[in-house]
């Protein structure tokens, strides 16, 4: 199982990934050109007249570009997102009408919505869970139409989403714990420590870095199931504070985060770590299908 933080638009990778079987080679290829377009040109006015906020950039254009990708590997641009015989793959998203994180997933299961996993398409999926507040507007995807925005509100460490999906695959007579052959959590890097301000601007800042919090729940997660890291059964990789400071749209800094990326799978104790990890998904080749 892999677990990816979602930080935004680098959500679309997970689709990358499982729903398109790209490579990460070409998913590092395919996003970095993806951010420059989407990212090149922004609105100045981030609010409208009656006060309400207001897409920063494009969506037709992160739309388009998500299409391309599609197209890319040989696809129809309205393929959809169900794919019961392939990768089971999910994304986070937050519904407009409940302000509740909402799966949109690859498979069928009880817990969905029949209609959604019938009718919602792969750009669709990614454009939902990529509808960051304030950077691209909310889109109205199914039959009937739902709308749906940032997947980040709640969910931007979906590591419980993962471990809760896991296990409704299992019968109840069978525990997840029992059955996992490798669970690897991967972060978007650790922000920097910050005051808690209080001024209006402030505090409005101090709630979104809440909300988007990452760690708390890995950390949550990673005292909930000891066992299974102790086992060196669960793995989860982070760079140190400071990558996460680094804004979504802030494409020149890609090679900052190349570099402090680098740096810190380096050190010993990463290393450590990884070979383990690799020697862990080794084994799960020649384990059961299951995860």
């Amino acid at each position: 199982m892999l677990s990816p933080d979602f930080s935004d638009l680098p959500r679309l990778i997970a689709i990358m990934l499982g729903r398109l079987d790209m490579s990460v080679d070409e998913c590092i290829k395919a996003y970095t050109e993806l951010s420059a377009t989407v990212f090149h040109k922004k609105h100045r006015i981030p609010v409208n007249i009656k006060g309400n906020l207001k897409e920063r950039y494009d969506s037709k254009v992160l739309e388009q570009a998500i299409k391309q990708i599609i197209r890319d590997r040989n696809l129809d641009e309205n393929t959809l997102l169900k794919d019961p015989q392939g990768t089971k793959v999910f994304v986070c998203c937050t519904s407009g009408e409940t302000s509740q994180t909402s799966l949109l997933r690859s498979w069928y299961t009880s817990r969905g919505d029949p209609d959604l996993y019938r009718t919602v398409r792969i750009w669709e999926a990614a454009r939902a869970t990529s509808a960051a507040s304030s950077f691209f507007d909310s889109i109205s995807i199914g039959d009937p139409q739902q709308r749906f925005l940032d997947g980040g509100t709640g969910a931007n460490n979906p590591v419980q989403h993962v471990w809760d999906e896991a296990a409704d695959l299992l019968t109840s007579e069978e525990s997840l714990s029992e059955n996992v052959g490798c669970l690897i959590s991967l972060g978007t890097g650790q922000p920097g420590y910050k005051p808690f301000e209080d001024t209006i601007l402030g505090i409005g800042k101090t709630l979104l870095s809440i909300a988007t919090e990452t760690e708390a729940s890995a950390d949550k997660f990673h005292r909930a199931q000891s066992r299974l890291f102790e086992k060196k059964l669960c793995f989860r990789f982070n760079v140190p504070r400071g990558l996460g400071d680094i804004g979504l749209a802030e494409t020149e800094q890609i090679a900052t985060i190349k570099s402090m990326t680098a740096d810190h799978l380096q050190s010993e104790a990463v290393q450590s770590v990884l070979r383990t990890c690799v020697e862990r998904l080794r084994q799960r080749q020649c384990m059961s299908d299951f995860m």
